[in-house]
């Protein structure tokens, strides 16, 4: 039986804070129920989502949040500890998801956690396995 999303949301919580990371961006966040968990454990949480209908959900649930597609992040170069995007890629083409990546990447601290799941290019749906990967240091 493989992990399911709170475990995966709960290792990587763990790995924030074995590293001191006290904030994460949540690529494609929805309408907040990742972004209350990380905030319960003590996680600074920033949301983006493509969708206004979800940011308003979020923002009600007190969380900061704000319309924001992948591959065009408003913010700057390394500006967050770590980056929860395990949904970003799924509902992607596969030719978006090196788009989508080096934007994360670029909006990451030095050698900051990334999760993604990356999906397989023949069934995105079901997803290739949670992975973590590392900015640039």
């Amino acid at each position: 039986m493989g992990a399911t999303p709170t475990d995966e949301l709960t290792g990587f919580l763990d790995l924030l804070k074995a590293e001191g990371r006290r904030g994460v961006l949540g690529l494609d966040c929805g309408q907040g129920a990742d972004g209350l968990l990380f905030v319960r454990a003590g996680i600074h949480f920033t949301g983006v989502d493509a969708s206004e209908e979800n940011i308003h959900a979020a923002r009600a649930r007190g969380l900061s949040a704000s319309v924001a597609a992948g591959r065009a992040l408003p913010f700057a170069d390394a500006a967050f500890p770590a980056v929860w995007a395990v949904d970003a890629l799924a509902g992607l083409p596969p030719g978006e998801w090196d788009d989508v990546v080096r934007e994360l990447r670029r909006v990451a601290e030095p050698d900051a956690p990334i999760a993604v799941v990356l999906p397989d290019p023949g069934h995105p749906e079901l997803g290739h396995g949670f992975t973590v990967l590392r900015s640039p240091a």
